[in-house]
């Protein structure tokens, strides 16, 4: 989920980017609860809690955004890809990963005409790029784009 979304044969570009970003936050909301069992220590686990709790309210206003535009909001998946090692820095490097993925999804809806998606993209990049740091990632000049 790196690249820019790619809108189907007439759709609506921002309604592509908004199918991205929520697609992130379903596989957001599967990790953090992940991490939150895997997690060995409190600190952690309650961290993944309040991370999987944040992204929750954040699929849902994404869900009702995607709905109120028309658009068909994608459903979350039966699984996701897991880290393989369960030790804290695996799953550490995993929740940066998560909080990673969220923000290249939302930095081309950050690009939508739309304010009010803009305003919530921007938002959502903030937040995740505050809890990446809490999960050990490196601070990025351009949080969200690919670094070459």
């Amino acid at each position: 989920m790196t690249r820019s979304p790619t809108p189907a044969e007439g759709q609506d570009p921002t309604a592509a980017a908004l199918a991205e970003a929520l697609s992130a936050e379903h596989a957001a909301v599967y990790g953090f609860e992940f991490v939150g069992g895997a997690a060995g220590d409190q600190t952690p686990r309650e961290r993944a809690s309040a991370a999987a709790y944040e992204h929750k309210a954040l699929r849902d206003a994404l869900h009702a955004a995607a709905v109120e535009r028309g658009v068909d909001p994608p459903p979350a998946l039966a699984s996701y890809p897991l880290p393989e090692g369960r030790g804290g820095d695996d799953v550490d490097a995993f929740a940066a990963g998560l909080e990673e993925t969220t923000m290249s999804a939302c930095l081309w809806l950050s690009a939508s005409a739309d304010t009010d998606l803009r305003i919530t993209a921007a938002r959502i990049l903030q937040e995740a790029t505050v809890r990446a740091l809490a999960w050990g990632a490196e601070l990025d000049s351009l949080p969200g784009f690919d670094q070459a």
